[in-house]
């Protein structure tokens, strides 16, 4: 499976033994788990946790109109 084939498939297929450092680089990992932890910490329901996550990935998507995110 050539990399965009299997970057296409981490996206939309997750399971536990996933390792996006492969296919993403080395901080995805670290960073994702992070945010695990800060929604944990904020006590909300899965729905807003989802709902966080979702917020921040069109938040991110709409500023990356505007500068180059790395």
């Amino acid at each position: 499976m050539d990399k965009e084939s299997s970057r296409k498939h981490y996206l939309s297929k997750f399971k536990r033994n996933n390792k996006p450092e492969d296919i993403f680089g080395p901080n995805v990992k670290g960073v994702g788990e992070k945010l695990t932890k800060l929604l944990k910490e904020e006590d909300l329901t899965y729905d807003e946790a989802y709902a966080s996550l979702q917020y921040c990935y069109n938040l991110l998507k709409y500023e990356s109109n505007f500068l180059k995110l790395q």
